[in-house]
């Protein structure tokens, strides 16, 4: 009797699981640019980023970047959770959306870098975009060299 080695695939389950948590992120940070933007009241234990007005005024500015986040986050849940399962969809849909995460944070990272009294640490969406811009270039070279395990 003849036994077969079954090649088992082993996912990265830490790039994963960062998508899978920057998605969420995203659709949070999406949603609430969005109700700031449209002037909808937020919930009361979102009060103190509501009340703000430096926060108010840079979620107005940004209306549309809510829309995009949230796509964003979409498409990361949904590459994150495909990962697991090896699919081959999922890598594709990885390499987009981890590639858009560097492009859309590299200005605000070159911008900090140059001048970091701009880094406001109040200002939480700032970590989600500084988190989102690192593991964008990490996790897009991890799967160009990675690629073959979604055959």
């Amino acid at each position: 009797m003849s036994e077969k080695k079954v090649k088992k695939k082993d996912s990265n389950e830490l790039l994963n699981i960062l998508m899978i948590i920057l998605g969420i992120l995203f659709l949070f940070k999406g949603v609430m640019d969005f109700l700031a933007w449209a002037g909808i009241i937020v919930p009361s234990w979102l009060s103190t980023f509501a009340s703000d007005p430096n926060l108010a005024a840079a979620l107005t500015l940004f209306g549309s970047q809510g829309l995009i986040s949230i796509a964003l986050g979409f498409w990361c849940l949904v590459a994150g959770i495909g990962m697991f399962r090896e699919e081959e969809y999922a890598m594709g849909i990885g390499l987009v959306v981890l590639s858009l995460m560097a492009l859309t944070g590299v200005t605000s990272v070159i911008g900090w870098f140059t001048n970091p009294a701009s880094f406001d640490v109040a200002y939480w969406p700032n970590y989600i975009i500084l988190g989102a811009f690192i593991i964008g270039v990490l996790g897009f070279i991890w799967l160009l060299v990675t690629y073959k395990r979604y055959d």
